[in-house]
């Protein structure tokens, strides 16, 4: 690394420290050279909000301009947050009053436990509903909405869109590449208690705390082994583990990340939110080593570079045959670099890969 690029990463973390933790960092005066390379790193992570929300409240000095940028982007952000809550509120209202069987997951859910719930880069509006649930879940959607529901051929979901809100309505939540491991998670979420979120006003039922971290790893993890995952995920993950560590239950999370082998993975993951975003060792539930800290750092390098969802540094776009080609040379170099963290999900992956060469 760079020391150009580790002073940049440095103040990126120390900023969103700030924005996740409140912690008052000291006077900080940035040149219009450090704030096009503070404004890029943001945007590549998903984490503009948060950074541009603190540079307008904190004592840090910007270039004229560059104050009104980042109060605009921020607004901005503020602004789709607000809308995507409205989208919660409208399918909340429609599924209870259809008596249908839903979670929220991810997303809002995520942000109603951030300190500046709206300074969160929103997404989708992502809900599961069990087999019993989700094909009503669509007909009442589609007739309340106006909206037409295409299956597009995914194994986890379907998506439609509503006052430029997107909904991806889940009939899976993971993939864990093995029936065994996809049986034990189906039992968890078939068995899980669940709680309630305020969005906005609206009470949302979403996943037990100690289900919902699990999940957000795994959804992590899926995305950093193949393109790669931003910072946005690791902020979520942290911010969970540390406003809900009342709630969660350390013993029964070691138990399943132990069962579905994806300790070793959960840890290494775990080094940039306790030694980059500040948690403790006790909130994130383990103690860690330095092997830890050495799978750390290549985990730490593909998200600095490859960014959000991993759309960054590629050469050849999203379609095409090329993007197929380059997008599975990034996936294998991946799985070589992290394949011995949770090596029965890498190595089940392999085989569905190969699998749907046939």
């Amino acid at each position: 690394m760079s020391k150009k690029n580790k002073e940049s990463y440095n103040l990126l973390f120390t900023i969103l420290k700030d924005s996740l933790w409140g912690m008052a960092g000291t006077s900080i005066k940035l040149s219009e050279k450090e704030c096009a390379e503070l404004w890029k790193l943001a945007e590549k992570q998903a984490v503009s909000g948060m950074v541009f929300g603190t540079l307008t409240k904190k004592n840090i000095s910007l270039p004229e301009m560059r104050v009104f940028e980042a109060f605009s982007i921020a607004e901005q952000i503020k602004q789709q947050g607000s809308v995507i809550n409205g989208g919660v509120k409208r399918i909340v209202e429609i599924f209870d009053e259809a008596n249908v069987d839903y979670v929220i997951v991810k997303g809002q859910v995520v942000a109603s436990y951030y300190k500046e719930p709206l300074l969160r880069h929103s997404g989708d509006v992502d809900y599961y509903c069990d087999s019993e649930n989700f094909e009503k879940s669509l007909e009442v959607a589609s007739k309340a909405l106006n909206v037409e529901i295409e299956d597009n051929g995914s194994s986890y979901h379907v998506h439609f869109d509503h006052k430029g809100v997107t909904y991806e309505g889940h009939f899976a939540l993971v993939n864990l590449y093995n029936k065994g491991r996809k049986a034990y998670f189906q039992k968890l979420l078939d068995n899980d208690k669940g709680t309630n979120v305020d969005i906005d006003g609206c009470m949302v039922k979403t996943l037990s705390p100690t289900l919902h971290v699990l999940y957000i790893f795994i959804h992590l993890y899926s995305h950093l082994t193949k393109l790669g995952v931003g910072l946005r995920q690791f902020c979520d993950m942290a911010v969970m583990l540390r406003n809900c560590h009342e709630q969660i239950e350390m013993d029964e999370l070691r138990k399943n990340l132990e069962n579905l082998g994806m300790e070793r993975a959960y840890k290494a993951c775990g080094t940039i939110l306790v030694d980059q975003l500040g948690i403790t060792e006790k909130e994130l539930g383990y103690a860690l080593t330095d092997t830890d800290r050495k799978y750390g750092k290549r985990i730490l390098d593909v998200v600095m570079y490859r960014g959000n969802m991993g759309h960054y540094n590629k050469r050849t776009g999203f379609r095409g045959w090329k993007h197929k080609v380059e997008a599975m040379g990034i996936k294998l170099a991946h799985f070589a670099k992290f394949a011995p963290l949770a090596p029965k999900y890498s190595y089940g992956w392999i085989l569905n890969e190969v699998k749907k060469l046939y």
